[in-house]
């Protein structure tokens, strides 16, 4: 994970800010806002390591993965831990200090009251953490159109050279007519990343995974290209009997594969989920015929 001081310093900044604010909501309570910080530290800080294992743990997993069933469970179960935990520790803090505070955390009501405070706190980090999901994926688009703009006026300013003048027709191509007629015996594809029009083999790709609105297209050459294309319109071009959909997630060279284990195929050093209803014929067209038995 890469994480930048300016990150860390946001982050720090937003619990400083929270404390302080609930603190101040507790004057309701308590008069005293430096009790109020004393008290809420500890408890703030469980929250804090319940949003982090949600943002950094449960939501890559098995949210973004589209396992939802496992991500409420273990969210809930993560959730009543906390609650129960900060229950307990909110009793015996209030122990000695005021006995009906120290009731009232013992009791159904008590940790209702906490149970609210950890979903508000959920909440506010799952609007916080999708405010800058998507602050990310626009400054990723613009940063890509910009690319893409300034490569064409490159090209469009040193047209004189012959070989920048047959990018810049491919580029033309490329924007004006997407679908490439594979059948035709085309050995390539052209794909926009990074800001250039690049041509890869389709000899070369080993498998192809999504990434939201984006995907990757992996190669034997190690190299790996982002691009704004669907996984279903790359399916569309590509040979049929060079490529096939092992999961909604994975499109996979046929040629490339090594091995199949389960549920699981390997293609050099990564393993491929396949899905459950997609196994019989993953199975049948990368073997085929050609399984040697006893």
């Amino acid at each position: 994970m890469n994480v930048t001081f300016s990150k860390v310093s946001k982050h720090i900044i937003f619990w400083i800010v929270y404390l302080l604010l609930w603190s101040v909501h507790d004057l309701n309570y308590n008069i005293n806002i430096l009790e109020n910080l004393k008290t809420n530290a500890i408890p703030f800080l469980s929250y804090a390591i319940l949003l982090y294992i949600n943002l950094y743990f449960l939501i890559p997993i098995f949210l973004l993965k589209k396992r939802i069933a496992s991500y409420i469970l273990l969210l809930i179960v993560a959730i009543v831990v906390i609650t129960l935990t900060t229950s307990y520790y909110l009793s015996l803090y209030f122990e000695n200090i005021d006995i009906s505070t120290s009731d009232f955390f013992e009791s159904i009501r008590g940790k209702i009251a906490v149970f609210t405070e950890v979903i508000i706190s959920i909440c506010l980090s799952m609007v916080l953490f999708l405010i800058d999901e998507w602050y990310k994926k626009d400054q990723l688009i613009k940063d890509l159109e910009q690319r893409q703009l300034a490569s064409e006026l490159d090209l469009t300013n040193n047209q004189i050279n012959t070989h920048v003048l047959f990018n810049s027709l491919n580029s033309i191509y490329v924007m004006l007519d997407k679908k490439v007629n594979i059948e035709n015996g085309q050995s390539h594809i052209f794909i926009k990343s990074d800001g250039m029009v690049i041509k890869v083999f389709i000899d070369d790709i080993t498998y192809i995974e999504t990434a939201n609105d984006y995907i990757y297209i992996n190669t034997t050459n190690k190299d790996r290209y982002l691009t704004l294309v669907s996984l279903k319109n790359i399916e569309r071009v590509l040979p049929k009997e060079k490529f096939m959909r092992v999961h909604r997630y994975y499109l996979v060279g046929i040629n490339h594969v090594n091995k199949l284990e389960g549920n699981l195929i390997h293609i050099g050093k990564t393993k491929i989920k396949i899905s459950r209803t997609l196994r019989t014929q993953v199975y049948k067209s990368i073997i085929g015929t050609k399984l040697i038995e006893r």
